[in-house]
């Protein structure tokens, strides 16, 4: 029961409605130089109310700092742990910039070896869509932007959106409403029939591969930053099931510039009878490898704020 109670899907969003309202409203109207005081103030009230957040980037901090020990100096500062505060409540301002105009894709710095935005460009008639893998490293949100620059591309975002209802419609009514936003609580036949319409008319699909299923079922245990932790099977049974490849999506501020990596992860994900789950836990351990060498380039910006190795639940 405990465990089932700590589940991130089970926690309450935090932030209310006029608070996220007032956000929107400082970002459209205020200069950013203006929005530091503010959003200092406001990551202070929730880095002091919010312990158990605290005490689970404190735990990712200390083990990607033995991972790269070259990190250790910058990680075991005091204010280390705040900073990776303010960088997610600077990462949802930006969110919102996005949306209003303040951000395009013109800003972003693109690394693709594998020339994706050319299939991305393609018109979607004749053609199967892809997936793409996303993590909560750095701002997705700004990667949603691509739909602005490739007029082509028809994304859908499976999210559980009943974790961040408010969250999700300030964004809406910043002008995010043309992304699809699919919530999913389940691979169910139903939503499996859809999904496989949306991708045979060339739709792309968005999902994250660093939470596990909201009902705790279909989960693979694989080390990450030498833990054991708990990873979704969601994202490779969907590209398995849909017979379409895999890309991974990474974007996240480097020297105060966003940089955004595409990048083919798999030309398809396929499996033998009965060697499904093992063949599953090969994506999932090559997947947590590469968001470690990420999290390595960006060590503050890994915004998952629960307890990722179920560390509390051993404890109970």
């Amino acid at each position: 029961m405990a465990k089932n109670i700590r589940h991130w899907a089970n926690q309450q969003e935090r932030g209310s409605s006029g608070a996220l309202w007032l956000t929107r409203y400082l970002v459209k109207y205020f200069p950013a130089w203006g929005l530091s005081p503010i959003v200092c103030l406001v990551v202070t009230y929730f880095y002091i109310t919010s312990s158990s957040s605290r005490r689970n980037i404190a735990r990712y901090q200390q083990l990607l700092a033995q991972k790269c020990v070259y990190l250790t100096p910058v990680l075991s500062k005091k204010s280390s742990v705040f900073r990776q505060f303010y960088a997610f409540a600077q990462n949802i301002v930006d969110r919102f910039a996005v949306w209003q105009g303040k951000f395009c894709y013109e800003n972003l710095i693109i690394h693709d070896p594998d020339k994706l935005g050319q299939e991305i460009d393609r018109p979607t008639a004749g053609k199967r869509g892809q997936i793409f893998v996303c993590s909560h490293l750095g701002n997705t949100e700004i990667c949603r932007a691509l739909v602005k620059k490739h007029k082509h591309l028809k994304l859908n975002v499976l999210i559980h959106s009943g974790h961040a209802v408010k969250f999700h419609r300030a964004l809406q009514e910043a002008g995010a409403y043309r992304i699809r936003l699919i919530q999913v609580t389940s691979l169910d036949a139903r939503m499996m029939m859809e999904l496989n319409d949306r991708v045979q008319r060339g739709e792309w699909l968005a999902i994250a591969a660093d939470r596990v299923p909201v009902h705790g079922e279909k989960i693979v245990n694989v080390p990450f930053l030498n833990q054991i932790a708990c990873w979704p099977q969601g994202p490779w049974l969907l590209a398995g099931l849909l017979k379409v490849p895999v890309n991974t999506l990474f974007c996240f501020k480097e020297n105060g510039s966003y940089h955004l990596y595409l990048q083919r992860f798999a030309d398809s994900i396929n499996w033998h009878r009965h060697q499904r789950e093992r063949t599953i836990e090969q994506y999932v351990q090559q997947y947590a490898e590469l968001l470690t060498a990420y999290c390595i380039k960006a060590p503050r910006q890994w915004f998952n704020f629960f307890d990722f190795w179920n560390q509390d639940d051993k404890a109970v």
